[in-house]
């Protein structure tokens, strides 16, 4: 992770670092999302997070900041860090593209400076990137989540950003991942989360568990979230690849404890499209959002 002094000139370096893909072999591809991805946080370090965002990401990035409600685009994205001088950054451990390599994703850990005498805030992330629809050459952020990414996670969202957002409809291309992402949290309610997420979980998929442990399979994924007795979700946002191969959806969840105990979350889950045609989810992660 780069240094607390390092140069504000990552900004810039990201910015030309945005390799354009003609010419780039289907094997490196993966590689030169990594290097966006890293030197993407190089700048949020050096250059804060705020700043890096709006420099490189779609108009309409999607961003599930802890304790804050869902927020869709830059200009609600720069209201919500206004009083935000953090500068984290973060490490990617995995990635994965679509077959046609038009949407990629990332996933690995965060650390931020300690607010007080502490050390580091460790926390998790996924983040979704497409391809620049002006240039078609370069990665831009599409939607990212974070966890525990601060000490303190209880501000309240910024006046005039809505808490909650309008439920999204199952139509064009982004059809069949938010129809997955229906049944998946039907299945939930109906027969409990580990039932669910076991059965909606691709034989590859992983998921973040308690203290950052990374757990890999349906079983495992299943066991991880079988304590909360009830789980409701429903998804406010969506994004595919041109060949329907890869897809996130981002959502509104409340989940309910034994003990009665609920708490609202928000989500983003990355969706894979198999062999045989099935939908099932990459990785899944979230953090709270406001109370209505």
């Amino acid at each position: 992770m780069p240094p607390v002094g390092a140069s504000t000139r990552a900004m810039s370096a990201w910015l030309l670092l945005c390799v354009p893909f003609s010419g780039v072999a289907a094997q490196s591809q993966r590689a030169v999302l990594l290097h966006t991805d890293r030197t993407m946080a190089d700048s949020s370090w050096s250059a804060g997070f705020r700043a890096t965002v709006a420099a490189g990401a779609l108009p309409e990035t999607v961003l599930l900041w802890p304790g804050a409600p869902v927020v869709k685009g830059l200009p609600a994205i720069g209201r919500l860090l206004e009083s935000v001088t953090l500068k984290a950054t973060w490490q990617p451990i995995g990635a994965e593209l679509s077959l046609d390599s038009t949407l990629g994703v990332t996933w690995g850990v965060t650390a931020a400076p300690p607010s007080g005498t502490g050390g580091p805030v460790i926390g998790r992330y996924i983040a979704t990137w497409q391809r620049d629809p002006g240039t078609g050459s370069t990665w831009r952020l599409a939607a990212m989540m974070f966890t525990d990414l601060t000490a303190d996670e209880s501000a309240p969202a910024p006046s005039g950003l809505p808490v909650e957002l309008p439920p999204i409809q199952a139509s064009g291309k982004i059809a069949p991942f938010v129809s997955a992402d229906l049944a998946f949290a039907r299945l939930a309610g109906d027969s409990g989360a580990a039932i669910a997420f076991e059965r909606w979980a691709a034989p590859d998929a992983h998921m973040f568990a308690g203290g950052g442990i990374l757990v890999e399979g349906p079983k495992a994924i299943g066991r991880v979230v079988s304590a909360p007795a009830t789980w409701k979700w429903h998804p406010v946002a969506a994004g595919v690849s041109d060949d329907g191969s890869l897809g996130w959806t981002i959502g509104e969840a409340v989940i309910t404890a034994a003990d009665g105990h609920s708490g609202p979350s928000k989500y983003l889950t990355i969706w894979k499209r198999q062999p045989d045609g099935a939908i099932l989810f990459l990785t899944d992660g979230g953090n709270g959002r406001p109370v209505r």
